[in-house]
């Protein structure tokens, strides 16, 4: 159920006593979902936001529900999208796989980099705000909305980020023992990207999947492994658990995990058959999905990146992710 306490940022639903999903807004700076855990004797916290500000609301609403800041966060995987907002949770355990941690470390100095010199991202704005301003298609304008609104906040938070990583690692897979619940930690290795990690709760059968799931929209898949993740998704189809909070979108059901992977594979294949014909990139771009998934949001540019990923894994197979 969705609970009173209120954020800009997120919206925060209770999937069992003590388990909440933070569910990213469109308007808002978290741009990804995180969650909030009531352990009985500690809170952890999975994945912290693209931002601060979205960051310190999951600590306040820490301390309105549990009585206690976090004690432990998991980052579910390198994408700064899901760790920028790490600042606000410094002084707790931060835990990450030994392989999300390395490939955080270049993230962290590119975001110092554009710190000192953020011309990259005031044109970057400015182009999307032109091809918005151009676009006419409404399904396009909306996915450039959204652009334009991340990239404003990326922009107004820059020189507030302290970009700040995992204390700790792990490699295998670890149980969070509490006084009213135990959680799994487990580790799934490649799929949305080189290492990720789920956060898993036998008992209330449920499952924070991080970014092996986009529900109700185009996952990013330029940086993944399609077999790995496609697995992934069959392996928690064929679970126990019942309901699944992904990294991007609302609340889902293995219906929607089986949904992820049929978008994967629809461009897998469609990409194969246009490299089998001996075409070029361009002509893969302008292929079209098949429903439901070509009215997901993402068409155009995570589309495109998706497309250009994919060509470029089959083209060069020996550079697969």
């Amino acid at each position: 159920m969705e609970i009173s306490f209120s954020s800009e940022h997120f919206t925060l639903h209770e999937l069992a006593e003590g388990i909440f999903a933070a569910i990213a807004t469109e308007m808002g700076a978290g741009f990804s979902n995180a969650g909030l855990i009531d352990l009985g004797d500690r809170t952890l916290v999975f994945d912290a936001f693209e931002n601060p500000q979205a960051a310190q609301d999951l600590l306040i609403a820490s301390r309105q529900l549990t009585g206690r800041d976090p004690a432990v966060v998991i980052i579910s995987h390198s994408h700064p999208d899901h760790w920028g907002g790490l600042q606000v949770f410094a002084d707790c355990a931060i835990l990450a796989t030994q392989a999300t941690f390395q490939a955080m470390i270049p993230i962290a100095e590119e975001m110092r980099q554009e710190q000192r010199d953020p011309s990259g991202l005031e044109k970057e704005l400015q182009a999307t705000e032109a091809r918005l301003a151009a676009e006419t298609d409404p399904r396009q304008r909306q996915a450039l909305k959204i652009s334009v609104i991340r990239q404003r906040h990326n922009l107004q938070s820059l020189q507030s980020i302290q970009p700040t990583l995992p204390n700790q690692t792990f490699d295998g897979k670890i149980i969070f023992y509490g006084t009213t619940r135990s959680v799994e930690l487990i580790p799934t290795g490649k799929g949305h990207t080189e290492s990720d990690c789920i956060l898993h709760f036998s008992k209330e059968r449920i499952t924070f999947i991080g970014d092996l799931g986009f529900f109700q929209q185009q996952p990013f898949t330029p940086y993944g492994s399609p077999p790995d993740w496609i697995a992934q998704l069959n392996n928690l189809a064929n679970g126990k658990a019942r309901v699944f909070v992904p990294g991007h979108g609302p609340l889902g059901s293995k219906a929607d995990l089986l949904l992820v992977a049929q978008y994967i594979q629809a461009v897998e294949d469609m990409v194969h058959q246009v490299i089998q014909r001996g075409g070029t990139i361009t002509d893969a771009l302008c292929q079209a999905l098949p429903p439901p998934f070509d009215a997901w949001q993402g068409i155009g540019r995570r589309f495109e990146a998706n497309v250009r990923g994919s060509f470029n894994r089959q083209s060069h197979p020996q550079h697969k992710g």
